[in-house]
């Protein structure tokens, strides 16, 4: 029984349309990103108390270009690997790759076993094990025992100093002392020959 060709193109429009994904136009001035949700997003950071709508939808906008631009550069390796589905892998050796992606290696690293985790892991608490042990303790005994010498030179010449201070006070006390008995000398004879002018004075007053 023959089958109306009319009957044939309308069931394969019907197909064709049900396979084919609907890709909405953009309207201008909205974005994919709810602006409330972006605008609570921003408000989470302290520094910023008012933000503007226009600002708010720039910063949305902005967003979903470089959300694009991150797939599709993790769907061209997904392609090479002749798949549809991008896997997180996908996105992490795309953030490994380019270097604009390069703040991304902490939020999106790279995968791994959990075998070669726990050996990353131990490799670590390995390296930082020398840190804590006994090779330090060396060190400050023989910075101590370095120190010591150090000390001990200090300590004799700050004493040679103090000696030597005290010799000059004592010299400049002796000196003083000196001083003060040839004064005592000098006023004593002074006051002998004075004594001895006034007798030769009175002695000649008694002879007149």
């Amino acid at each position: 029984m023959a089958t109306d060709p009319v009957v044939e193109n309308t069931q394969e429009t019907s197909n064709t349309k049900s396979t084919q994904k609907v890709v909405a136009e953009r309207v201008p001035g909205s974005t994919m990103l709810p602006i409330a949700r972006v605008k609570r997003v921003i408000k989470e950071d302290k520094d910023i108390s008012l933000i503007n709508a226009e600002a708010t939808f720039c910063i949305a906008y902005a967003t979903e270009l470089f959300l694009e631009y991150l797939v599709t550069e993790a769907f061209s390796k997904a392609k090479k690997e002749k798949r549809k589905t991008v896997y997180y892998r996908d996105l992490s050796g795309s953030v490994k790759e380019v270097d604009h992606f390069e703040f991304l290696e902490d939020v999106i690293p790279p995968t791994m076993t959990l075998k070669s985790a726990i050996e990353k892991r131990k490799a670590a608490m390995h390296d930082d094990t020398p840190l804590v042990s006994s090779p330090p303790a060396k060190k400050q005994k023989s910075t101590t025992t370095a120190e010591e010498p150090l000390t001990t030179n200090q300590n004799e010449e700050g004493g040679k100093e103090g000696k030597e201070e005290e010799e000059e006070e004592e010299e400049e006390e002796e000196e003083e002392d000196v001083t003060a008995a040839n004064a005592e000398e000098d006023m004593n004879e002074e006051e002998a020959e004075e004594e001895a002018e006034e007798e030769d004075t009175v002695m000649e007053d008694t002879a007149k």
